[in-house]
């Protein structure tokens, strides 16, 4: 086979597995998941196989008995705090819901239908029915596979990662070899530095919040603090989200160990949340995330935007990175362009 007929021959094969993932983008899920897992405890892997000197499986598994422990420790501890909200933060919703039925018709027309249709949402989700409960089993034993599907590819990307790289680029022809390896090092980067950025954040956002919301005294602040944390996941519109409803839901719950009145709350949550939000920018983001994507604002809401709308809650999560990678490929095959016309 030429070297000509090999090229067609790869970009044919790439562009048909592109479009079979795209069809069977469904199943991806847990395959893209441990994926990410794999980049962001790969450091640590390495650390104990290479310098430790112990077998990469037997790393690989440390590291999920490490987690598992630490899922359940965590559990211990917050588990109760967690359901306790969650029951309060349903009889809430429901006296909400309740007490704004009675208060529709002293809204405006063009606003009752919205108001109303919202209403239903709520306690058609707080309500649980027959058909719901048989739907239920299925959906568990989906989600227990999906699960083990995760725990097997992710224990095969941390144990043969860096082997899959290396056939193929193996494969590669081997006038593009070096460039397609500087290629994948530039894309691996920007992937490795923004997923473990991301996951800092989490952590770092979830945990300022829920002390900071805790003295204050605000209900369900276990869960507010949660939830704002994975909102750092999608950039820009995430914080947003949550500091509003931070903000509702302090002023419905109302209390506060300050003997402030509801819409004294709500400034003092408005003003945590900014305060951390500028903490996080001026100083969490430079350091840890270091401008990694280079993307611009605009560029990366309109990325958020057609990542949730193309693949849901995973395109959220995958959308600035992934726009961080096109870039790469695309400020590269300009540069091959340019050269390419420098030297002709």
């Amino acid at each position: 086979m030429t070297l000509r007929l090999k090229n067609v021959f790869l970009i044919v094969i790439g562009v048909v597995l592109c479009w079979f993932l795209y069809i069977e983008r469904a199943i991806l899920t847990p395959f893209i998941l441990a994926a990410i897992f794999a980049y962001i405890f790969n450091p640590v892997v390495n650390f104990f196989s290479n310098k430790l000197k112990f077998p990469r499986t037997l790393s690989v598994i440390g590291i999920y008995i490490f987690l598992i422990s630490l899922i359940i420790f965590s559990g211990v501890i917050f588990w109760q705090r967690a359901v306790n909200e969650s029951f309060e933060l349903k009889n809430e919703a429901y006296n909400i819901t309740k007490t704004a039925r009675h208060q529709i018709n002293n809204m405006p027309n063009w606003l009752k239908p919205t108001v109303s249709d919202t209403l239903d949402t709520i306690e058609k989700s707080s309500n649980i029915s027959y058909p719901s409960i048989f739907s239920f089993f299925p959906q568990v034993f989906s989600r227990v596979l999906g699960f083990i599907i995760f725990l097997f590819s992710a224990f095969y990307f941390l144990k043969e990662g860096r082997g899959m790289i290396d056939r193929l680029l193996n494969n590669a022809p081997h006038s593009y070899r070096i460039e397609l390896d500087i290629l994948i090092r530039k894309i691996n980067s920007v992937l490795v530095g923004y997923l473990r950025g991301q996951i800092f954040l989490v952590f770092f956002v979830s945990l300022i919040l829920f002390v900071l919301l805790t003295i204050l005294g605000v209900k369900f602040s276990l869960i507010l603090a949660v939830f704002s944390g994975f909102a750092e996941i999608v950039p820009i519109i995430g914080p947003i989200v949550a500091a509003a409803l931070a903000a509702t839901v302090s002023y419905l719950a109302g209390a506060s160990n300050f003997g402030l009145n509801p819409f004294q709350i709500v400034i003092a949550v408005v003003i945590i949340y900014f305060v951390v939000r500028q903490f996080q920018d001026y100083f969490i983001n430079p350091i840890i995330m270091g401008k990694i994507t280079k993307l611009h604002p605009l560029i990366i809401l309109f990325a958020v935007i057609a990542g949730e709308h193309s693949g849901g809650i995973l395109g959220l999560i995958l959308a600035v990175p992934i726009a961080g990678i096109l870039r790469i490929i695309f400020e590269y095959s300009l540069e091959k362009i340019n050269g390419h016309e420098h030297h002709s």
